[in-house]
C-alpha cells in the first residue's frame, strides 16, 4: 500500500508570506544529540557487506579546502570497525523484525534473547534511556500490537545509538572509524528495514531516495576519515554534513512511516498498525519537544485510542508544526557564521534535509515544492562556495518566505526556527 497524498484537513490554504529574522533561530549550529559513548571496535568479522549503493546522490556534499570532492581519506572498508557485540545483536535484530513484521509477538520474544537483547541493554545504560524494558513489557501482551510497538522502541534504541556515534565522531572520538561504524551498523543491520519499508509503503510519493540518500551519506562521511587510532581525524567539509544527512533523512522515514501506518490503522480499523506508529513515533519525539511540545500529548493520545479514531492529517499536522521550524531554523543561520566554512554548509545541508521531510506537507498543501528544494540546493551550493553572498541573500529570503508561508497554513501563530506551540 502505498500512501501518496493526504489532504491536511486542518490546513487554511490562505499562504502568505512572513519575513525572516536572524532572532528567529536557536543559535545553535547542529540539531542533534551531542553525547553518547561509542563502542570497542571489534577485529572479528564485519557488519557485513558494504552498502554505500551509489556513490553520488543530491544529498551527498563534496570535500576539501573549500568544499571541492576530496576523494577517500582511508584504506579501510566502511562497516569493518562496528563492535562484535553490534554486529552479534543485528544478526538477532533481522530474525526479530522479520517477526514484528508479521505482528508475531511469540516469535519476536524468542528472538530477543542473548545477544541483541544484551546490546539493548547497554544501549540504555550508554543513552540513559530503558527501551529494554519497553521491549519487554509490549511482548508481554503476546499480541500483534505488542508485536508492533516492541518493534518501535527497537528501532527508538537503535536511533539513539546511531545519533550517540555520529555525535561522537564529530565532537572528538578518538577512534572516528569505529564510532562512524558502530552507526552504520545499526543502521545496515536494524534501521534499514524501517527506512525501506517507508519508501516503499509511507506517506510519499514514488521515487523518494531515502535508503540511498543515507547509504550515500554513510559512504561519503566514511571516505572523509583519515589517521588512526587514537588520533583520527574527519573531513570537516564531509563528517558533519552528512551526519546531518544521516539523521534527518531517517527523521524522514519516521515520518512518513508514522503518517502512513496512521493512515492504513484508520482504513482497517487496525490497533497494530496504531501501535506500530506509536512505537516508531519514539524516533522523532524529541524533535517535536519545545518546537510543538503540546503536539507530542496529542499523536501518543491518539495512537494510544480507538484506531477508527486516528486522524493522520492531524498527526502529520503536529509533526510538521515542529519540522517547519527547524527547517526555518537553517535558511538564514549562514550569514551569522560566515559564508564559505564548513559549519555554514554543514547547516545549509541540515535545512535542505529538513526541507525533504516537510515537502510532503507543503505539497499537500499546494504548494511549489520542486521550486523550493531547487532554491535549497542552489542555497547550500551559495553557502559552500562563499563567493556571492547577495544571491545567496536573494535564495535565502525565498526560502523564508515559502517555510514561513507552510507555517501560516499549519496555523502557526508567528513565523519561527525556535519557539514552542502553546
Amino acid at each position: 500500500m502505498r500512501l501518496r497524498s493526504l489532504p491536511l484537513l486542518a490546513l487554511s490554504f490562505g499562504l502568505v508570506a512572513c519575513p525572516g529574522s536572524g532572532s528567529d533561530t536557536d543559535g545553535s549550529t547542529t540539531d542533534s544529540t551531542t553525547a553518547g559513548p561509542t563502542t570497542e571496535p571489534s577485529t572479528e568479522g564485519t557488519a557485513g557487506t558494504e552498502t554505500a549503493g551509489p556513490t553520488t546522490t543530491e544529498d551527498e556534499p563534496t570535500a576539501g579546502t573549500t568544499g571541492e570532492p576530496g576523494g577517500d581519506l582511508n584504506p579501510h572498508t566502511l562497516g569493518d570497525h562496528a563492535s562484535q557485540g553490534c554486529i552479534d545483536a543485528m544478526a538477532g535484530a533481522a530474525t526479530f523484525l522479520a517477526a514484528t513484521a508479521e505482528f508475531d509477538a511469540d516469535a519476536a520474544a524468542a528472538a530477543y534473547t542473548d545477544a541483541l537483547k544484551i546490546y539493548v541493554q547497554a544501549l540504555d545504560t550508554a543513552n540513559e534511556r530503558d527501551d529494554d524494558s519497553a521491549i519487554t513489557a509490549a511482548l508481554a501482551d503476546a499480541d500483534g500490537p505488542g508485536a508492533a510497538l516492541a518493534e518501535g522502541h527497537l528501532y527508538t534504541s537503535l536511533m539513539f545509538q546511531l545519533r550517540a556515534n555520529l555525535s561522537a565522531v564529530e565532537t572528538g572520538a578518538e577512534d572516528k572509524y569505529a564510532a562512524w561504524d558502530e552507526a552504520h551498523c545499526v543502521w545496515d543491520g536494524g534501521l534499514r528495514s524501517l527506512a525501506e519499508r517507508a519508501q516503499a509503503e509511507g506517506w510519499t510519493g514514488a521515487g523518494d531516495p531515502i535508503v540511498a540518500d543515507i547509504d550515500a551519506a554513510f559512504a561519503a562521511g566514511h571516505d572523509g576519515l583519515s589517521g588512526e587510532p587514537p588520533s583520527t581525524a574527519g573531513d570537516d567539509w564531509r563528517i558533519p554534513p552528512n551526519k546531518q544527512i544521516i539523521e534527518k533523512t531517517l527523521f524522514r522515514a519516521a515520518h512518513r512511516d508514522i503518517v502512513g501506518q496512521s493512515i492504513g490503522a484508520t482504513m482497517a480499523v487496525d490497533a497494530a498498525r496504531a501501535a506500530r506508529a506509536l512505537g516508531v513515533f519514539g524516533i522523532v519525539r524529541d524533535r517535536l519537544q519545545d518546537r510543538n511540545t503540546p503536539g507530542i500529548a496529542v499523536i501518543e493520545a491518539m495512537l494510544a485510542g480507538d484506531p477508527a479514531m486516528i486522524s493522520g492529517s492531524l498527526i502529520a499536522v503536529e509533526m510538521d508544526k515542529a519540522f517547519a521550524k527547524r527547517t526555518r531554523n537553517y535558511a538564514d543561520q549562514a550569514f551569522s557564521e560566515g559564508l564559505g566554512i564548513p559549519p555554514s554548509y554543514k547547516g545549509a545541508v541540515e535545512g535542505r534535509t529538513y526541507a525533504k521531510l516537510i515537502v510532503a506537507g507543503m505539497g499537500s498543501a499546494m504548494m511549489n515544492t520542486e521550486a523550493y528544494l531547487a532554491d535549497w540546493e542552489e542555497y547550500a551550493e551559495l553557502v559552500r562556495t562563499g563567493d556571492d553572498e547577495a544571491a545567496a541573500q536573494e535564495v535565502s529570503q525565498r526560502l523564508i518566505d515559502a517555510t514561513c508561508a507552510y507555517q501560516t497554513a499549519l496555523g502557526i501563530a508567528a513565523c519561527t526556527g525556535s519557539d514552542d506551540e502553546t
